[in-house]
C-alpha cells in the first residue's frame, strides 16, 4: 500500500501536467489531435486520482481530507471532474486550460509537500461527517467553476465591446456558451449543497445522541454557519429560478455570479475567525474520541465489551 501511495504521489502531478499541456496546445493552436484525446485522458486522470484517494483512505482508515494539502488534492480532482461533466454537456474544450492549470497547481503543491500520515481530525473516521464534508467540498467547487466561467464571460464581453479580437477572444466560446457553462456549474452545485445540508443535519442529530448531554446541547441547527449556508443555497436557487423562469440573462447575471461567490468567500472567512460556531469542532473532537474510546461500538448505550 505504501508503494502505491508513493507511486500515486509522483504520478498524479505528471498526469495533471500532461492534461494541462494538451488543453494549452488546443487553446494555442486548435490542433485536432489534442481535441480527440484530451477529454479521455482527463477522465482517466480523474479515475486514477480517485483510486489513489481510495487507497490512501484505506491506509489511513479515514477520509483523506485531514490536512490542508490533502484538501488541495481533493479539490483538484473535484474541479477536474466537475469541469468534465460541464464539458461533456456543452461540448466546449477551449476553456479547459484555465481549469486544468489550476487543478495541476493544486495537485503539484499537494504532492510536493504532503506527509505520509498527517495529523487529522478524528471525525474524518465518522462516515456521516465524511459524507457531509465531501458534499460540501464538491458543491463549493462547482460554485467556484461557475465564478470562473462568469469571469471569462465578462472578459469576453469587454473584449467584444472594445473590438479586441485577439487569441483569447478567438479561443473562448461565444458569450451564450460561457453563460451556459456558468449556469451549468450552479446546476451541479445547488443540488450538492442541498444534499450536504440535509446530510449534515442528520449527522448532527446522530452525533448528539453519542455525545455527553452538555456537549450535545451545543449542536444546534441554528448555528450561524448552518444558517449562512442555507442563505447561500437559497440565493443560488433563486438565481437558477430567475434564469429559468424570469429570463435573467447576460452581463447582469454573470456579474451577480461573480459578486455572489466573492461575498460567500468573504463572509465564510470572516465567520470562521470572528463568529462562534460548533463547526470549530475542537471540543467536539475530544468528546467524540472519549465516547469512542469508552464505547468501541460508537454508541453511548453499549456496555464496553458487549457490542453485538
Amino acid at each position: 500500500m505504501a508503494v502505491l501511495l508513493t507511486l500515486g504521489n509522483v504520478l498524479l502531478p505528471l498526469l495533471y501536467l500532461v492534461v494541462f499541456g494538451l488543453y494549452l496546445w488546443l487553446f494555442l493552436d486548435d490542433n485536432p489531435w489534442p481535441r480527440k484525446v484530451v477529454s479521455s485522458l482527463a477522465a482517466a486522470t480523474v479515475l486514477t486520482h480517485l483510486g489513489t484517494l481510495l487507497v490512501r483512505g484505506m491506509v489511513l482508515d479515514r477520509l483523506p481530507m485531514g490536512s490542508p494539502l490533502e484538501f488541495l488534492s481533493v479539490i483538484a480532482v473535484s474541479m477536474l471532474a466537475t469541469y468534465l461533466v460541464i464539458e461533456l454537456r456543452i461540448k466546449v474544450q477551449t476553456t479547459g486550460v484555465m481549469i486544468t492549470g489550476t487543478a495541476f497547481l493544486l495537485q503539484f503543491i499537494a504532492s510536493s509537500f504532503t506527509h505520509a500520515i498527517p495529523q487529522a481530525s478524528p471525525l474524518l473516521k465518522d462516515p456521516g461527517f465524511a459524507g457531509h464534508a465531501v458534499l460540501v467540498m464538491m458543491s463549493y467547487t462547482a460554485l467556484c467553476l461557475s465564478f470562473l466561467f462568469a469571469v471569462l464571460y465578462l472578459i469576453q464581453a469587454r473584449q467584444l465591446d472594445r473590438r479586441q479580437f485577439g487569441l483569447l477572444f478567438r479561443r473562448l466560446p461565444a458569450l451564450d456558451v460561457l453563460e451556459r457553462m456558468s449556469i451549468g456549474a450552479v446546476k451541479i452545485g445547488v443540488p450538492l449543497m442541498f444534499l450536504s445540508l440535509c446530510f449534515g443535519h442528520l449527522w448532527m442529530y446522530d452525533l448528539a445522541d453519542r455525545l455527553p448531554e452538555e456537549m450535545a446541547s451545543q449542536l444546534t441547527p441554528w448555528d450561524p454557519k448552518i444558517m449562512v449556508s442555507w442563505v447561500i443555497f437559497l440565493g443560488y436557487f433563486i438565481g437558477l429560478a430567475g434564469n429559468r423562469l424570469l429570463g435573467w440573462r447576460g452581463r447582469r447575471m454573470n456579474i451577480m455570479a461573480v459578486v455572489a461567490f466573492i461575498s460567500i468567500i468573504s463572509t465564510l472567512g470572516l465567520m470562521h475567525h470572528f463568529v462562534p460556531s460548533f463547526h470549530d469542532f475542537t471540543n467536539t473532537e475530544a468528546a467524540w474520541l472519549q465516547t469512542h474510546d469508552r464505547f468501541p461500538c460508537g454508541h453511548s448505550f453499549h456496555v464496553e465489551g458487549e457490542c453485538p
